[in-house]
């Protein structure tokens, strides 16, 4: 878990009081920030983004209540727990009606906090697997994903402790209402953080996310223990499985739907052939980095499908084909710059960009200096 926590209150003491009794990491609260009223809490809630906050209630320029209120109308309300030294009606209505998850008096009880921040965290956690779920049906059935939809998975991998994730599919030969979802939870371990299931016609797509543990490897090992449990358990039924890539990134996710459902559909023995093909595209990419080495026109150029050639290069190499493209390309500009005194719009051309512009964002962004400043730096350090 990966939670961020905001605590509101006016008195410094209780916010030394938390930090000192209250194990914070263990926990699972990896960020902890503090306000000290209504106003900053607010305009904190808008940029730290924390999933669960402690609001006092009695506090100068907006008491809990009214900033509860205008951060609800923000619509970034997080899991709340309000703190009150006042045992009055009218403040825990107002609490319910703001969907307030929690209502503790003061002095604050530290054990009772804990207990209810655990099941604050569990229910975080559960939630974040519900809206991760919803999004990746709402992804398969259109093939594209809305800026809504990656504001919402992303705050349920950041909860789940999601840093990597890919899709597999399952499609079973004999049409049926067999649920794998238990089979594949259980074959989940500890650096599996994540396993969403949805089933999609005779498909099972199966969303699978970890930390830096989820390797290519860990993946085939997951996807063939899940065939050789469901084997077991229905004799009859003989499940096929696709795997995408691996990404980072959750405007990729259509991405790696596709590129399972076309893997989990190639032939049997497009294996060898998709390896041959790799080993002839990396020295392709290595002769040909000043020309077009789009997914689309490497793909046709040697008769395979893009996203087959995505992730049998990943595979292969152990790194995504794009990246790979500008590792060539970057490499080679970077030799040019010290052994020419080509201007940066020939080598832009020279290497595969569109212009001058994009040649100096993408090797900023590679090398972290401008073209001029790596040419520069080297002369001088000759």
């Amino acid at each position: 878990m990966r939670v961020k926590l905001l605590i509101v209150d006016d008195q410094i003491s209780l916010h030394r009081y938390l930090d000192k009794v209250m194990s914070w990491r263990e926990m699972g609260f990896t960020h902890v920030q503090h306000a000290y009223d209504g106003e900053e809490a607010a305009s904190m809630v808008d940029t730290f983004r924390p999933h669960m906050m402690i609001m006092d209630i009695h506090m100068p320029l907006l008491n809990g209540i009214e900033a509860l209120k205008r951060i609800q109308q923000s619509g970034n309300l997080p899991r709340t727990i309000i703190l009150s030294a006042y045992d009055q009606f009218e403040y825990a209505r107002d609490a319910l009606r703001l969907q307030v998850a929690h209502y503790l008096l003061k002095p604050v009880d530290a054990d009772q906090l804990r207990e209810v921040m655990r099941e604050m965290i569990l229910e975080a956690a559960s939630a974040g697997r519900l809206s991760i779920r919803a999004e990746l049906d709402r992804t398969i059935y259109s093939g594209s994903i809305e800026t809504e939809s990656l504001f919402i998975i992303r705050r349920g991998l950041e909860v789940l402790s999601v840093d990597r994730f890919a899709i597999l599919t399952f499609v079973d030969s004999i049409s049926s209402n067999e649920d794998y979802s238990c089979l594949l939870q259980e074959q989940a371990d500890r650096n599996l953080n994540c396993v969403i299931c949805r089933k999609n016609k005779k498909e099972w797509v199966v969303f699978v996310g970890g930390g830096e543990e989820l390797t290519p490897g860990r993946l085939r090992e997951f996807s063939e223990s899940m065939l050789e449990q469901a084997t077991a358990s229905s004799p009859a039924h003989k499940l096929s499985v696709g795997a995408s890539s691996i990404a980072q990134d959750a405007t990729l996710l259509p991405q790696l739907i596709a590129e399972s459902a076309e893997a989990v559909s190639a032939p049997a023995d497009s294996g060898s052939r998709l390896k041959d093909a790799m080993f002839r595209v990396k020295p392709y990419v290595d002769s040909r980095y000043q020309e077009d080495l789009s997914l689309q026109s490497v793909a046709g150029r040697f008769d395979i499908d893009k996203y087959q050639l995505s992730r049998a290069f990943k595979q292969e190499f152990g790194v995504n084909y794009w990246s790979y493209v500008i590792k060539v390309r970057m490499e080679k500009a970077a030799d040019l710059l010290i052994g020419t005194n080509w201007k940066n719009g020939r080598i832009a051309e020279h290497t595969g960009f569109l212009d001058e512009s994009h040649f100096s964002r993408a090797f900023k962004k590679f090398y972290g200096v401008t073209p001029k400043e790596y040419r520069t730096s080297l002369v001088r350090s000759e």
